[in-house]
């Protein structure tokens, strides 16, 4: 894992496709924000760690997962432009509660929670990023307990595959995607070919 700070900044970018943001806040995310390379497997926070920064992600794909004794339990999954941290160790400023693990090799920039306190008090239009980041967040967090609520394997699998995860379903290892869904293994993999005949 590396950190240089880039000259040229993806997040400036990504950023400024929500909003024109200012000269003053470029220059800040270009002296504060950290890049980020993680190798395929590597485990970017671990339970009872503590966690500081927020990641966009440049290239890859990370998992956010639990565990329950020797099971483990997947609760998310982000990919490129998206925006991940652990809620509790970043929000809450106490232990993360959650593992967080790069899938692929990827690449990420962050900022640091002060930082992200330094922009929100002095750059109004970092105020308009964060809402619209949070707002994405919360509208994701909803689809996620959705299609967990849902009883049945079959209709589980269905609105899956109508969810924003469909986008990313054939990088996603079929074993994360059945704890995502709280499922077996096997009863993932007959869906899986069931719906694939269909198509």
């Amino acid at each position: 894992m590396s950190h240089p700070t880039p000259k040229n900044l993806y997040s400036l970018i990504f950023f400024n496709s929500i909003i024109p943001i200012s000269k003053d806040l470029k220059d800040y995310f270009s002296a504060h924000m950290r890049s980020y390379n993680f190798k395929k497997g590597e485990m970017i926070c671990q339970a009872g760690e503590p966690f500081h920064e927020l990641h966009l992600i440049k290239k890859g794909l990370v998992r956010g997962f639990y565990k329950h004794g020797s099971k483990e339990i997947t609760q998310w999954v982000d990919w490129e432009n998206h925006v991940f941290t652990s809620v509790s160790g970043f929000f809450m400023r106490t232990p993360c509660k959650e593992n967080i693990q790069a899938l692929e090799a990827t690449q990420t920039e962050a900022l640091h929670y002060d930082d992200l306190q330094y922009c929100l008090k002095h750059f109004p239009d970092m105020s308009i990023i964060y809402r619209s980041l949070f707002e994405f967040y919360l509208v994701s967090a909803e689809e996620r307990v959705y299609i967990s609520r849902i009883p049945n394997a079959k209709e589980r699998y269905e609105a899956f595959l109508q969810s924003g995860y469909a986008e990313s379903i054939n990088r996603i290892p079929n074993k994360y995607i059945a704890e995502f869904l709280g499922m077996r293994p096997e009863t993932f993999s007959r869906l899986a070919q069931e719906y694939a005949h269909k198509s």
